[in-house]
């Protein structure tokens, strides 16, 4: 019964851990935005999502409405607060797609 308690101990504190590291991992979101025609727009949305703390990087592709945000490690940025700032900034957003 003790070695049964010590091995599922050891098996749910290595889930733990493994679990630990992939959610610091940074990955990217890849947005879908309409209405993306020019350089302001570009740098205003990038403007704005510099503001928020947790975004490393910001690709801003104009030709396909396309914005790549690349996370600071361990950090999070939910649907609803990326639709809040697109929509802030007066465009439709379309898709969010992440990768890990």
């Amino acid at each position: 019964m003790k070695n049964l308690i010590l091995i599922l101990s050891i098996l749910l504190t290595s889930l733990n851990i493994l679990s630990a590291d992939e959610s610091h991992q940074p990955y990217d979101i890849t947005l879908n935005v309409k209405g993306l025609v020019c350089d302001f727009c570009a740098r205003s949305v990038e403007k704005t999502f510099n503001k928020t703390k947790v975004v490393e990087s910001i690709n801003v592709d104009l030709d396909n409405g396309l914005i790549k945000l690349q996370l600071k490690e361990g950090k999070t940025l939910s649907d609803e607060k990326i639709k809040k700032l697109i929509k802030a900034n007066g465009y439709a957003l379309e898709s969010i797609h992440r990768n890990k």
